[in-house]
């Protein structure tokens, strides 16, 4: 009887001791599991908080927001000639008006007279070109009339088109522009608008849109009438426009050509040279090898005129002067005012790059980056070259940055985090900062969840100890249970 009652007992500690093995391991199962929804919760929660960080956004007035990505350069420029400086040899020429201008900025490099209304000559025959470019194909035929023949004055230039003839609008723009043809800008007029009166209306209309406040033509090809004026500033804006056709700026600056022979006319001798002796090699003291066109004029109350254009390492001119004379000694003012300009101002002010996109143009530190990105190198997307003054470069010229007092992490490449604006003698310059490379964000919920597998570790192995003490108390317990059950048997038992 002692030993059953002996026996149930043990029977039951061993059952209560599995029980209490169960119950822990439950709880420790039940705490692990608690623990990871914890880390999981707060993995996702620094997520969500750096998603929340790349949406905010400084609202700035540059071509980019700040934060943007920005997938290709952007670059704008104003120009202010209050803020340009007067070089001290500003040269001195004996036309009456001038007007000389960088048509791609509009930096403007001299002017004299320029808004006065002059008498254009035969400069109106650009405005002609440009109409005619704007609404014909090359290589349309027009049949020059009777009237474009007769209308021209004695004392005129002519290209001795024949009545009837049939020219494409190529030839007849070459001999407009070249030889000055008068009865070549007729036949363009009246294949173009049917009339002189109604082309000449378009004309108007085209250099209204252009700009011109002080333009008034009356005919296409500048024979003189009191009612047919202009500006060198309009004759600078026409000229701007007209560079944008590849087949006008080859035709300016041919030298010579000849008239293809035709039905009415079929012999191949009438080969004209360019009135504008810059072009010509041949000409003393007038050739300028940068030259590149445009137009001559003159009448009696004109006086002499040029449309001129050049270019030199990258940049382009264009020169007007107007009511030049011809001196005593034989000097042409058009010719020698206008490469006396291009020249000076060749000598003062040049195309050069002014900041240069491989070269980082500060380092930031980077709130919130790892230790490896926590430095970033700010560069502007793309080069900028300028017209300046000789003596800026990308070395001394002035810059002011706009960044905000707080960058954080993270930022990708190109991303857009201010802005920088140049100013170069009267012109502004405003491109993006943005980040040469990448900038990682120091990993918090990953920090996080390291601590709390820490803890879970922790954790295991406290449970483990606890277990494994309890262990050993209960296998004690259990052989000291079996030595004393062993030793009461031993005692009861009969000799």
């Amino acid at each position: 009887m002692i030993i059953y009652d002996l026996s149930m007992k043990f029977k039951l500690s061993i059952y209560i001791s599995e029980r209490q093995i169960q119950l822990v391991t439950t709880m420790k199962n039940r705490v692990l599991a608690l623990i990871l929804i914890l880390s999981i919760l707060l993995s996702f929660l620094c997520v969500t908080v750096q998603a929340q960080d790349n949406t905010e956004a400084v609202i700035s007035d540059s071509i980019y927001h700040i934060g943007d990505i920005a997938d290709e350069p952007k670059l704008t420029f104003e120009y202010n000639s209050k803020e340009q400086a007067k070089p001290a040899d500003y040269p001195e020429i004996g036309c009456e008006a001038a007007y000389v201008a960088d048509p791609v900025s509009g930096k403007v490099f001299f002017e004299k007279n320029a808004h006065k209304k002059m008498y254009p000559a035969s400069t109106t025959k650009i405005l002609t070109a440009l109409v005619v470019l704007e609404n014909c194909d090359p290589d349309d035929k027009a049949v020059v009339s009777q009237n474009a023949v007769s209308s021209v004055p004695a004392g005129y230039v002519t290209g001795n088109l024949k009545a009837g003839e049939k020219l494409s609008i190529f030839n007849l723009l070459q001999a407009l522009l070249i030889p000055s043809a008068n009865e070549a800008a007729v036949a363009l007029a009246e294949h173009v608008s049917g009339s002189v009166s109604a082309f000449a209306e378009l004309c108007n209309k085209r250099a209204k849109e252009l700009g011109c406040e002080n333009l008034h033509f009356v005919n296409p090809n500048g024979i003189h009438d009191d009612n047919h004026y202009c500006t060198a500033y309009d004759l600078y804006l026409i000229a701007r426009e007209c560079r944008k056709f590849d087949i006008f700026n080859n035709i300016v600056k041919t030298r010579s050509f000849t008239l293809p022979a035709t039905d009415v006319y079929p012999l191949n001798n009438r080969t004209f040279e360019n009135t504008n002796k810059l072009l010509d090699p041949n000409s003393a003291g007038y050739f300028y090898s940068n030259c590149t066109g445009i137009k001559t004029g003159y009448t009696d109350k004109a006086g002499q005129c040029l449309v001129g254009k050049s270019m030199m390492n990258g940049l382009e001119l264009i020169s007007v002067v107007l009511g030049g004379k011809i001196k005593a000694n034989g000097d042409n003012e058009r010719f020698s005012d206008t490469k006396k300009l291009f020249e000076w101002v060749y000598n003062h002010y040049s195309y050069n790059l002014i900041a240069d996109k491989s070269k980082p143009l500060a380092q930031v530190s980077i709130k919130n980056a790892t230790k490896d990105t926590a430095l970033l190198d700010i560069v502007i997307q793309t080069d900028i070259k300028s017209v300046a003054p000789v003596s800026i470069n990308s070395e001394n010229v002035v810059f002011e940055t706009d960044l905000p007092e707080e960058i954080k992490a993270p930022l990708a490449v190109n991303q857009v985090i201010g802005t920088v604006t140049y100013s170069v003698d009267g012109l502004v310059y405003t491109t993006n900062l943005v980040a040469k490379t990448e900038v990682i964000k120091k990993p918090y919920w990953l920090y996080n969840l390291i601590v709390v597998l820490i803890i879970v570790i922790l954790v295991i192995i406290i449970i483990s100890i606890r277990n494994k003490k309890r262990k050993e108390l209960e296998n004690e317990r259990r052989r000291a249970y079996q030595n004393r059950v062993s030793g009461r048997q031993y005692n009861g038992r009969r000799p």
